[in-house]
């Protein structure tokens, strides 16, 4: 009986032996990265030379030695040739849909002269019917300086036979001619909508066919609809070039069922690679209706999946500065259109603002306000206040979209409040035609990421594109730490006093978004146990000129451990 009981004590104790041994044996990946200068975000911003990755997630990020221990005969094993990898980027701002329907759609043209524009028009005009729609964009103001003409009669006399409708630069304001503005029913004496205006000559009092903010989103609605099919193929157009860029996670900014439709046709197709958010429309006339709007609100957990997340909201507050829209609280400088007392617009009284920030908040919906002014930046923080008081402390990190401009007296409020200022970096440098000084004079200060940063406060990125005209982050990457034009066309700087280190900027385009966007804690760093998200770039960043960081190529992108981007023969 001795024996047989220390024979079973022995076989115990050896099974105990091979458990922990068992447990203390590393575990083997899935693939691993060697040979490589991986930037990892942490708390310290420090740096490793090789990461194991297991079921999409980091399992180890250290030495080649450290990481030698997870390779076994499955392991991929990938000499990474001594280039920057870094954790992929969080665009908090973007609107892939029309992107998408700009470029595989309709007509667009980039260019700020008025000639170049009118042919590239004439080009699109020849494969349109008569009578059909032509739509597209990018104009700016600046296609009108030195012609008398007014702007449906500039468009009526190339298209004398098709209705026109064309969105600016910012996809704020339109651009018609005479048949469009009559199919629409817009005449001389239509007034405007509440948050829009109808621009009309200082003389004749006769409209233009320039509609600015809700005057061109509402008629918008009137336009004949794309098919899902073209819808699709737009957004998945889309997806390509974001990724291309090393985006591993976006926050698609302005959602309505017509677009949604979209994503979840895609997500039936499998074909959605990265990570999605979607900011779902509240009270846009770029909405068919508010009550289409909250029907997508109410059913937005059906679309929610692996790679889609619906649990954000996107509310339109105030214009733009070039258009004088953006609501100040001091008067824009005097203008012949404007006079000498204009601050612009609010979309929303601020008491109606306040109680939708605390019905949305109630939802569990992030909700992004675009406030370019600082009369509707310190009305967001008045209404997330609202919310706060109301509702108490959600944990939601509500954002101020753009953030152009903010008084200093409400920088403090961002951190007290717990909310995000996002911001579009591609635009914070001279651009020819976007004087902000002729419009702001040289005291207000646009886009002060400085004085939000040394607060405290989250700064995040958001590309806009396609207001901008690339979703290409780089540019933007480099013009934050420059205040400079990365194309080199202007030699000037706009408000250098505002700009932060490279380091700083890294956070904001990866770390900060992905607190943002929800996936802090999975995202955003290259840290054990995140998601295996990152970028592999052609250059090491922090060892080339800062005036060569926006040419940066992305030669891999992975997603959740797998390849969405691999450009490595470049």
């Amino acid at each position: 009986m001795k024996i047989h009981y220390l024979l079973v004590m022995v076989t115990i104790a050896l099974a105990a032996c091979d458990a922990a041994n068992e447990a203390s044996r590393p575990v083997s990946a899935d693939a691993v990265y060697t040979n490589a200068r991986i930037y990892k975000v942490d708390a310290v911003n420090s740096w490793a030379s090789a990461m194991a990755v297991s079921n999409g997630k980091i399992i180890a990020v250290g030495s080649d030695e450290d990481i030698a221990a997870h390779i076994s005969e499955d392991t991929r094993v990938n000499d990474m040739a001594g280039r920057m990898m870094m954790p992929g980027i969080h665009d908090t701002h973007i609107h892939p849909y029309d992107g998408g329907i700009g470029k595989t759609v309709q007509c667009s043209f980039l260019t700020a002269v008025l000639d170049e524009a009118l042919k590239a028009l004439q080009d699109c005009l020849a494969d349109i019917p008569e009578g059909q729609w032509l739509r597209g964009g990018q104009w700016n103001d600046g296609l009108f300086i030195g012609t008398t003409k007014a702007p449906k009669h500039i468009l009526d006399e190339i298209a004398p036979n098709h209705p026109v409708f064309l969105m600016d630069w910012s996809v704020h304001n339109a651009w018609l001619n005479s048949s469009a503005l009559e199919l629409l029913g817009i005449d001389d004496d239509t007034p405007d909508p509440s948050g829009g205006v109808i621009v009309r000559d200082l003389q004749t009092g006769k409209a233009t066919g320039i509609l600015l903010d809700n005057a061109a989103y509402e008629p918008r609605r009137s336009l004949p609809a794309y098919s899902l099919q073209q819808r699709s193929d737009a957004l998945a157009w889309s997806i390509k070039q974001i990724m291309s860029y090393g985006v591993t996670t976006f926050k698609a900014a302005l959602v309505t069922t017509e677009n949604m439709e979209a994503y979840a046709d895609l997500q039936a197709k499998g074909a959605i690679p990265f990570n999605i958010k979607t900011s779902l429309s509240w009270k846009s006339a770029w909405a068919n209706s508010h009550e289409d709007e909250l029907a997508l609100i109410d059913a937005r957990a059906d679309f929610v999946s692996d790679r889609i997340d619906t649990g954000f909201a996107k509310i339109m507050l105030d214009g733009i500065p070039p258009t004088y829209t953006a609501a100040m609280l001091e008067p824009y400088l005097p203008s012949e259109a404007f006079g000498d007392r204009w601050r612009g617009k609010l979309m929303f009284e601020p008491e109606q603002l306040g109680a939708d920030l605390i019905e949305l908040d109630s939802r569990g919906l992030t909700v992004k306000i675009h406030a370019t002014g600082d009369r509707s930046a310190r009305a967001a923080l008045d209404a997330i206040e609202v919310a706060r008081m109301k509702n108490g402390d959600s944990g939601l990190i509500h954002e101020v979209s753009h953030a152009e401009l903010i008084h200093p007296d409400d920088i403090p409020r961002f951190v007290e409040l717990n909310v995000a200022a996002e911001m579009c970096p591609i635009l914070w440098h001279p651009i020819p035609g976007l004087d902000w000084e002729a419009w702001l004079g040289p005291e207000r200060k646009v886009w002060p990421v400085r004085n939000l940063v040394e607060s405290g406060a989250l700064v995040v990125y958001g590309s806009d594109w396609p207001v901008v005209a690339t979703p290409n982050p780089w540019p933007g990457i480099e013009s934050m730490v420059t205040r400079a034009d990365p194309s080199g066309v202007s030699d000037a700087t706009l408000w250098a006093d505002q700009s932060v280190d490279l380091a700083t900027t890294i956070r904001i385009f990866t770390h900060n978004g992905a607190i943002a966007n929800k996936v802090g804690d999975t995202s955003g760093s290259l840290e054990v146990g995140k998601d295996a998200d990152f970028i592999l770039l052609d250059r090491n960043i922090f060892d080339v000129p800062i005036t060569e960081v926006g040419e940066t190529k992305v030669l891999l992108s992975v997603v959740g451990g797998n390849e969405v981007v691999n450009n490595q023969s470049m």
